[in-house]
C-alpha cells in the first residue's frame, strides 16, 4: 500500500508540474498580448504532395471499344476472340474514369471511406451479375430457338410444285393436285397419289370455286 501511495504522489507532482508549466505559458502569452507585442505566426504547412495519375492518354480520348460480332460457337469463336475484347473494354473504361477524376480535381491516391467504397462496388457487382443472369436466360432462349428451327428445317414446309408421279416426296412437302394442296406427312414415294393415300398425304387446302367455297 505504501508503495502505491508513493507512485500515486510522483504522478501527482508530475501531472502538477506540466499544468503550472501550462498556464505559465498561457499567462505570459495574455501578457505579450495586453501589451501590444507581435506574436509569430507558425510556418504555413508544406502542401500535400499526391501520386499522380497514370492514364493511357491515347486511350482515354479513342473512341469505345465494340461488342465482338463473331457468332458464339461458330468457326470464327476462337478462344482469344471475347478475352482480348473484355480486356480491351476494361483499359478503355478504366483509363476514361481516371482522366474524368482527373478532370474534376481529385489525385490518384485520394482516401475514400469503405461505406463510400461498399456501396460502390455493391452496385458494380449486381449490376454485373444482373447482366450475366439476363444474357445467360437469352443465350438459353436463342439456344432454344435454334434447336427448334432445324428441327423444322430438317422436317419443314416445302413447296414442291404440282404434283408429278415420278417423283419422290419427302416429308413436309406441299403440292397441287386436282386444284387442291396437299402435305406429305410421311415420304412419299413414286406414283403414291395424294387423293389415294390418306396415311401420308393431307388434305391442306381443299379446291374451291374463285377462293369463296372451298367447302364444295
Amino acid at each position: 500500500m505504501l508503495d502505491q501511495d508513493w507512485t500515486m504522489q510522483q504522478r501527482l507532482k508530475g501531472e502538477i508540474s506540466d499544468i503550472q508549466e501550462l498556464l505559465g505559458k498561457q499567462r505570459d502569452l495574455r501578457f505579450k498580448v495586453e501589451l501590444g507585442e507581435e506574436l509569430k505566426q507558425p510556418a504555413p504547412a508544406a502542401p500535400e504532395q499526391h501520386r499522380p495519375w497514370k492514364i493511357d492518354e491515347k486511350l482515354s480520348q479513342s473512341a469505345a471499344p465494340n461488342y465482338p460480332t463473331v457468332s458464339r460457337k461458330s468457326l470464327a469463336d476462337d478462344d482469344s476472340t471475347y478475352l482480348d475484347a473484355h480486356k480491351a473494354f476494361k483499359a478503355y473504361w478504366t483509363a476514361r474514369w481516371a482522366d474524368h477524376f482527373r478532370k474534376g480535381g481529385l489525385p490518384a491516391d485520394l482516401k475514400i471511406d469503405l461505406e463510400f467504397a461498399s456501396a460502390v462496388e455493391g452496385t458494380i457487382e449486381a449490376n454485373h451479375y444482373w447482366a450475366m443472369a439476363r444474357c445467360m436466360a437469352i443465350e438459353a432462349r436463342l439456344d432454344h430457338l435454334e434447336n427448334q428451327t432445324a428441327e423444322l428445317e430438317k422436317s419443314g414446309v416445302r413447296y414442291g410444285g404440282v404434283y408429278q408421279r415420278a417423283n419422290t416426296y419427302n416429308r413436309g412437302s406441299v403440292v397441287t393436285h386436282l386444284g387442291s394442296a396437299w402435305v406429305a406427312i410421311k415420304d412419299a414415294d413414286v406414283g403414291v397419289t395424294p387423293q389415294d393415300s390418306p396415311d401420308i398425304w393431307q388434305l391442306m387446302v381443299k379446291k374451291g370455286h374463285d377462293g369463296k367455297d372451298a367447302t364444295r
